[in-house]
């Protein structure tokens, strides 16, 4: 099903990340669009100024009577009413990742993959792309900063793609390249453990056709295991003395990393980031091998890169109150929100850094408890807010998070618990120092606690004013 030939599409669950791109790329390429979201949001708002008709709630009549395809957001239950309408009528429903493929089908798609910085890979790739005069259509499953928008329809032969395993959904698509950052355990109730993680990459890498190149972190033990079992050209990238692309001379020392390139052993270039922290150099190396491969030069990929600004809720300072930074990050796994706590101590030296966590749902912090705990030690206060729990039912709120801040403060953390946003506001609001920065991780609502700080900001801003530089050093 070409998306040039279609003339009407209505979408449900619009004002997510991904469908909300899949329905931003349908009105470039001239289709009519309409859709519904429970809930009104910035996505469903943008969309209505484009040129969509939007509707918050989900009711039968919103389904048009010329509709000629419905795509429904993974979280749509086949119970909802536009469902059941688009059914009942015989129009043709597709899921999220099948809709995705059958728009991209005829393209050369360079999908980005793997657990962690799927988004802000995909992002930088699609900036060199674009910075190389490529065109590409793009969709970011985020919101970047130095792009127009999360999604493009592009008029060029390349499409890049954030390429999501979560309910298997990236063996959907049809990927001439595929960027592959790491492999570690995670969507335990699709996979069951890391070795049906690795497999289910392997999986994808063999959707490459046979002149197909996949490029993988060469550091990372299982994205090698992907490499050598994938069937078609690999190319690793990394540190490793086994990467074609390789960094040297890493120093993220102030924060942002500097590295030199080599590609087959000559040197191509020197990459500096405007983004914080080190991993972000790997996920720029492989979106740059993946450019490079599409036809952009390696001076034109990195000039397009100096301008990256980032991916919205990754690493974003949302602002500040009395002069202390609000970092909002999406991160929920525990590698990520090492790496987090790692990039705030090298980006904010000599500030305490406080972290208020809300872990993904109970499945996550239940099967990576240790890992949270182990890595949480690494702020200097945390605040652990009611998990969201997304679909999950059955669980006892509160449990685990009261027993990670008992572990946290049995190991010298100063740390509490707390069932609502509002207490974790009130002790923000008392004991924020000048000298700290607030970290809020996690994929759900947390951020929610920043905005209201920042609602909240000539109060507080008045309290740290009053504080005097011996209080904060005692």
């Amino acid at each position: 099903m070409k998306l040039s030939q279609l003339r009407h599409v209505h979408f449900v669950g619009m004002g997510g990340a991904g469908v909300s791109g899949l329905a931003r790329i349908a009105l470039q390429a001239g289709a009519r669009v309409t859709g519904s979201d429970l809930v009104d949001n910035p996505m469903l708002r943008s969309l209505a100024a484009e040129g969509a008709t939007t509707y918050v709630g989900h009711h039968r009549d919103h389904v048009p009577g010329d509709c000629q395809l419905v795509v429904a957001s993974a979280a749509i239950k086949k119970s909802n009413a536009e469902y059941r309408e688009a059914q009942r009528r015989g129009i043709r429903v597709m899921k999220y990742a099948e809709a995705l493929g059958e728009f991209t089908r005829a393209h050369t798609n360079l999908c980005v993959a793997g657990t962690h910085g799927k988004t802000t890979t995909t992002a930088m790739l699609a900036q060199m792309m674009v910075g190389g005069g490529k065109d590409p259509g793009y969709l970011v499953g985020g919101e970047p900063a130095s792009l127009p928008t999360a999604s493009a329809a592009g008029s060029g032969v390349n499409f890049v793609i954030e390429s999501c395993e979560y309910d298997r959904s990236f063996l959907r698509l049809h990927p001439s390249v595929i960027v592959l950052n790491n492999i570690e355990l995670d969507h335990i109730d699709v996979y069951g453990d890391l070795d049906g993680v690795t497999q289910g990459f392997i999986e994808f890498a063999r959707k490459l056709p046979a002149r197909g190149t996949l490029f993988y972190n060469a550091d990372d033990e299982r994205c090698c295991e992907v490499a050598r079992k994938a069937g078609c050209n690999a190319i690793g990238f990394g540190e490793s003395a086994a990467a074609m692309w390789r960094l040297h001379n890493v120093d993220a020392s102030s924060g942002f990393a500097v590295a030199d390139i080599t590609c087959r052993g000559m040197q191509v270039g020197r990459m500096k980031l405007e983004v914080p922290g080190r991993v972000n150099a790997m996920n720029a190396l492989g979106a740059l091998a993946a450019a490079n491969w599409a036809g952009v030069p390696v001076f034109t990929a990195l000039k397009a890169l100096q301008n990256f600004g980032g991916v919205k809720r990754r690493f974003e300072v949302v602002g500040s109150v009395g002069g202390v930074p609000l970092v909002d990050d999406y991160a929920h796994h525990p590698t990520a929100v090492k790496q987090l706590l790692e990039t705030a101590r090298a980006t904010f030296v000599n500030r305490r850094v406080v972290a208020v966590f809300q872990a993904h749902q109970y499945q996550r912090i239940l099967t990576f408890f240790d890992q949270f705990a182990d890595c949480l030690k690494l702020a200097d206060r945390v605040l652990i807010a009611r998990t969201y729990a997304a679909r999950e039912t059955g669980v006892q709120p509160g449990e685990p998070e009261e027993r990670l801040a008992r572990w946290l403060r049995q190991n010298d953390v100063d740390a509490m618990a707390y069932g609502d946003f509002g207490s974790i506001v009130n002790d923000l609001s008392a004991k924020l120092t000048p000298a700290d920065v607030a970290v809020f991780i996690g994929a759900g609502d947390v951020n929610e606690i920043a905005f209201e700080l920042l609602r909240q900001r000539e109060v507080i801003s008045r309290r740290l004013r009053a504080i005097k530089p011996a209080e904060v050093a005692a």
